[in-house]
This record gives structure tokens, C-alpha cells and sequence, in this order.
């Protein structure tokens, strides 16, 4: 929504409380007043999470700097006991709009079974250890915990490092799902998300 300031002369616009997109980019700076950390909502002396965004913070967003407030969406909390959130992922060089961003995903039916082959698989495949996820799970639970914030990490680096190609990587086919119908819907998942999808063996290896 935009108020216009008819003294000023200025469009000066108010965010609404529900607007998470602004919050995001308020939040990729750290606030000089409270000294909230980037990923984080400002807080209140009192030490909960404050309405809106102290004005030095979100005026460093360019669109947002003739703003008159911008509020703390409600899933942020506000007035809730303040904690520490979530650090974006570190900035891309915008000079290398090519670069390629990846993250693992390891999974075997059982406790009995090894993953170390897959692990050292993606590793070999220049994977960084912390931006590999693993578990051991039968695709016939419909929740897979670790696949869902593998899928949610790559998510999350795609909207933080637009340019880059994030690919989603994995051993093998049958380490996603058990049927063509699942596979095609994860397929649709990560198109839809901007996201590439890779297999280092089986039928189909190769992005």
C-alpha cells in the first residue's frame, strides 16, 4: 500500500504488517540501534521482539527508505520474547552470474545400511559436508525431515543468490522416490522454484 504525503510533496509509503518480502530485506542488514543480527527482527528495550523495524535498519533498503514504518510481520513475533534468527546465507559475488551452488541430499531405507558411499560421492563431487544432507528413511514415509530442509536450504539460497544456479544433487534416482509420479512431482517442485536437479549415477546421471 503507498500514502501519499501531500506537504511533502513525497510518495511516502507504509508497509503493511503482512508484507514478508520487505521484512526479508530489512533483515538482511544488522540494525545499528538494537543491534539485531542480519535474520533477525529488531527488538524492544524491554527485550521482545518489537513492532516495527527501527528506521535506521530498513531505511538501508533503498525502496524502503521513504517509508514512515515498516511493521514486524506476525511471524516474526512481535512482542514475544526476542531470539536470535537465522542468518541469511552469505552474499554471491554478482560478478559471477554462472557460479554453481550445490546441495546434497544422502538417504537409505534402514539403520543397517552405510551412507558413507553416497556421503563421499557428493563430497568428491565438491559438496561441502555441512550443505549435504542425510538420513536413513523408507521413501514410504510420505515426511522425510532431512529431505525437506535439504529442499528448504535450496530454496532459501536461490532467493538469496538469484543469478547462481542452485542444483539440487543426489547418488542416484532411486535416492528421491519410489515411482516415476513422485519423481516428476519433485521435478515440478524444483522447476517451479528455479532450482536444477542432478544425479551422479543410474539410469539418468548428469543435471
Amino acid at each position: 500500500m503507498a500514502n501519499c504525503d501531500t506537504q511533502s510533496g513525497q510518495l511516502k509509503r507504509s508497509v503493511t504488517p503482512t508484507d514478508r518480502s520487505d521484512a526479508d530485506d530489512v533483515e538482511q542488514h544488522a540494525c545499528p540501534k538494537c543491534d539485531a543480527q542480519p535474520g533477525s527482527p529488531c527488538r524492544s528495550r524491554g527485550g521482545a521482539v518489537a513492532s516495527a523495524y527501527h528506521t535506521r535498519r530498513f531505511t538501508m533498503v533503498p525502496r524502503l527508505e521513504k517509508a514512515l514504518r515498516v511493521p514486524t510481520p506476525a511471524d516474526r513475533g512481535p512482542g514475544r520474547p526476542w531470539r536470535l534468527g537465522t542468518p541469511p546465507p552469505a552474499p554471491i559475488d554478482p560478478d559471477l552470474p554462472s557460479a554453481d551452488i550445490r546441495i546434497g541430499y544422502a538417504r537409505c531405507s534402514t539403520l543397517g545400511q552405510e551412507l558413507d558411499s553416497q556421503l563421499d560421492a557428493l563430497s568428491k563431487h565438491g559438496i561441502p559436508r555441512e550443505k549435504i544432507f542425510s538420513e536413513k528413511i523408507s521413501t514410504r514415509v510420505r515426511v522425510r525431515p532431512r529431505f525437506e530442509e535439504a529442499l528448504r536450504t535450496a530454496r532459501e539460497v536461490k532467493a538469496h543468490a538469484p543469478h547462481c544456479r542452485v542444483i539440487f544433487t543426489v547418488y542416484e534416482m532411486k535416492r528421491l522416490g519410489r515411482d516415476a509420479a513422485e519423481l516428476t512431482a519433485l521435478a515440478d517442485h524444483l522447476t517451479a522454484h528455479g532450482l536444477v536437479l542432478e544425479m551422479l549415477a543410474g539410469p539418468l546421471p548428469g543435471i
